[in-house]
């Protein structure tokens, strides 16, 4: 077992809604969670969610929440957010497989935090994963997106404007994120490594207030994969 500690043309859009794609956050996490959860949980809790960089499909099994089977459809790739609580001083554990390989993870997260647990391969082979903290920052007059550098083997992830536009992330080391609010309006956007750009995402469908997410990916070797995805949350019940 492995231990490793610690997601066709459109309208160019104008200027001024170009300008305002690049506009930083400014919000508390409190309005994250009245943005995400229709029921705001106890003090001390975390938000967890799952996301399988791996070839194929993958199994979790956490401590702490129900076991997992995650696909390798975008959908399937990345689960929904899920409350655990009490986590202030408390080790969580995780095993993983998909099929051939097998590890495990041990972490802490901190309350109120936002965190995905990023599945990937070893570079000397095997399955490991990675705890990928976010901001979790919102603002709710505009939508909130983040971009994960979920493939290892790319250095420096980085997200710009087709055709030709500016960047909306750039220099962003694997297993990581970075976030902004961004004017809901359509576009075409590029996710890229130094040597290789994954096909375009259409950034389509956002809504003021909504939180969203793209993914950098390179599941096996060759050209590294993208995709948008509605940022989602498993209902909790008090």
């Amino acid at each position: 077992m492995q231990r490793h500690s610690r997601a066709c043309g459109r309208p160019v859009p104008s200027a001024m809604a170009l300008a305002a794609l690049l506009l930083p956050i400014i919000a508390s996490p409190a309005q994250a969670q009245a943005q995400l959860y229709e029921a705001v949980p106890p003090p001390g809790s975390a938000y967890l969610r799952f996301a399988n960089a791996l070839p194929g499909s993958a199994a979790v099994a956490p401590n702490f929440l129900p076991r997992q089977q995650l696909g390798t459809t975008p959908q399937q790739r990345v689960s929904a957010y899920a409350v655990v609580q009490r986590v202030a001083g408390r080790r969580l554990t995780l095993e993983l497989s998909d099929g051939t390989a097998s590890g495990t993870l041990e972490f802490g997260v901190e309350p109120g935090g936002f965190t995905t647990i990023l599945l990937h391969a070893l570079p000397q082979g095997g399955i490991g994963a990675t705890a990928v903290t976010d901001q979790a920052d919102f603002n709710r007059a505009r939508a909130r997106l983040s971009f994960y550098n979920a493939a290892p083997t790319c250095a420096e992830a980085s997200l710009a404007l087709e055709p030709g536009g500016p960047m909306v992330f750039e220099h962003l080391a694997p297993a990581s994120v970075k976030t902004r609010a961004v004017t809901p309006t359509s576009a075409t956007l590029r996710a890229s490594c130094a040597e290789a750009a994954a096909p375009p995402v259409a950034l389509t469908g956002l809504e003021a207030g909504g939180t969203y997410s793209i993914w950098l990916m390179r599941p096996t070797p060759g050209e590294p994969i993208a995709f948008l995805l509605a940022d989602t949350t498993a209902r909790w019940r008090p």
